[in-house]
């Protein structure tokens, strides 16, 4: 049981549960697009461009809610910028579901991905940092698993609702989970690492033995996050902001953030969001019906809900480590991506055997992606940066995950037009191909080992470990 800030008593699977709320309508409002996107022209008749501006403003609003929720989080707490987040997804789902011409579309997907962009920061941040180190891959796992049962909803509803063509009811749906979320964060606690970091030690104790239910454990915790914390400060005649500052642009910092920056657009340019922008589209243009092509997205859905289920059940990532995860997803990425793009352009346009491959190439690279690229990505950036610059850090990653998902979301439909369909997925898929050794060599094993104890190793280091294994080894070894 946790000790909650109006002083009532939740249990750990509803911290977990309702910290990670905001990654559902991450997924929700994300992916429903790809299906509202086939009725939208009824009703709003859509240039090629204005097309492209209603799916890529809402990346361009994640952009900046990235960029903006982490310094946020750091002075304000993680719980209170996942409230926040609750109103701003409430505000873009009613406005867009409501909205009378393109631009006010536009506007309010770009609100919308505001709320996307505070959620894909602060949902692995606020999981990470409740969570025992010993669980901490498989907890911050649920960031994607709810981003996942968010795509799934999506493309469930997307279905249903193709037979009426009711796309605002697509859009306003997403108003009840974002209401949940609101209400439900207003029983959540803070992290105890962000309590600690506000001057709130007490509170972060309570909050400690509540999670951990072991007095004794929850003390060890607390002391080494505030030994972290005093060793962060001890830096004279600076204000805490100038420690920050100072901090972020420490030379062992920025190789973290060359890294964390790294591979966040490693996890873009691999091609999923083409795929979850486009995939309807692509698929009616091999021959099938609008309501087959979200058929299979639903189904689909329904498979990668399994997949990241099996993947948190299991705790591959706490017992596989991360970076094998990472290199194994790179292999079964590309290697579907090369089978669709191979079937591209060697079958007929209208072909059964297209159709039929390119589904079940699709099944394998975003089953491939949820257990592996999706919830890796975001347990690592959730671990590898300091506590006082944890918030700040992970929004300038995420930045860039946002931005590499811009330009791809902005321009696949034209490169699409200019080198084929089958040209383009050949080159996501030797893109991963390139990716697998410098993956190899540049990432980390940070498995089993507390925040604190990584923390330490990085500052007492001049290089991260990229070809070693080992977590005892995180900090030494190959150049970022």
């Amino acid at each position: 049981m946790v000790a909650s800030m109006f002083g009532t008593r939740v249990t750990t699977r509803q911290v977990y549960a309702l910290g990670a709320l905001a990654a559902v309508l991450f997924g929700y409002d994300n992916g429903i697009i790809g299906a509202a996107l086939l009725f939208i022209p009824r009703d709003l008749p859509l240039t090629p461009w204005q097309q492209g501006a209603v799916v890529s403003a809402t990346v361009f609003g994640a952009m900046l809610g990235a960029l903006g929720s982490g310094p946020a989080a750091d002075r304000q707490g993680r719980q209170r910028i996942l409230l926040a987040a609750g109103v701003v997804f409430t505000v873009g789902a009613l406005g867009a579901g409501a909205a009378a011409t393109v631009a006010m579309l536009v506007g309010f997907r770009f609100i919308l991905g505001l709320g996307i962009g505070i959620a894909s920061v602060i949902v692995p941040l606020y999981l990470a940092e409740m969570a025992p180190a010993r669980d901490r891959g498989a907890v911050t796992s649920l960031n994607q698993y709810m981003i996942i049962v968010g795509t799934a909803l999506a493309a469930a509803l997307g279905y249903a609702l193709a037979f009426t063509g009711s796309w605002r009811w697509m859009l306003l749906i997403g108003v009840f989970p974002a209401v949940v979320l609101m209400v439900g964060m207003l029983a959540m606690p803070d992290t105890p690492r962000s309590l600690v970091r506000r001057g709130h030690t007490e509170d972060a104790r309570a909050v400690l033995v509540g999670l951990r239910r072991d007095a004794a454990e929850a003390e060890r915790e607390l002391a080494e996050i505030t030994a972290v914390e005093r060793q962060e400060r001890d830096t004279p005649d600076l204000t805490p902001q100038g420690v920050r500052r100072l901090l972020l642009f420490a030379p062992w910092v920025r190789r973290l953030l060359l890294l964390g920056a790294l591979l966040a657009i490693f996890q873009q340019i691999t091609g999923i969001n083409a795929i979850v922008y486009y995939a309807p589209t692509i698929l009616t243009g091999f021959g099938v019906s609008k309501t087959t092509a979200l058929l299979f997205g639903f189904l689909n859905g329904l498979v990668n809900i399994g997949t990241i289920a099996l993947v948190v059940r299991s705790k591959v990532v706490d017992r596989r480590g991360r970076k094998p995860v990472l290199l194994a997803g790179l292999v079964g990425m590309s290697a579907s991506l090369f089978a669709v793009g191979a079937a591209v352009l060697t079958l007929p346009a209208d072909s059964t055997a297209l159709f039929g491959i390119a589904a079940a190439a699709f099944v394998l690279f975003t089953n491939t992606f949820s257990a592996t690229w999706g919830p890796v990505l975001w347990v690592m950036l959730a671990e590898i940066f300091p506590l006082g610059v944890r918030g700040a850090a992970m929004a300038i990653a995420t930045f860039f995950n946002w931005l590499a998902a811009f330009v791809i979301s902005l321009t696949f439909p034209s490169f699409v037009a200019f080198a084929g369909i089958g040209s383009a997925f050949i080159v996501f898929a030797v893109i991963g191909v390139v990716l697998f050794p410098v993956v190899w060599w540049i990432v980390p094993e940070t498995k089993e080992r507390s925040l604190e104890s990584l923390e330490a190793a990085f500052r007492n280091s001049t290089k991260l470990s990229g070809a070693n294994n080992n977590p005892t080894a995180a900090g030494t070894g190959g150049p970022v």
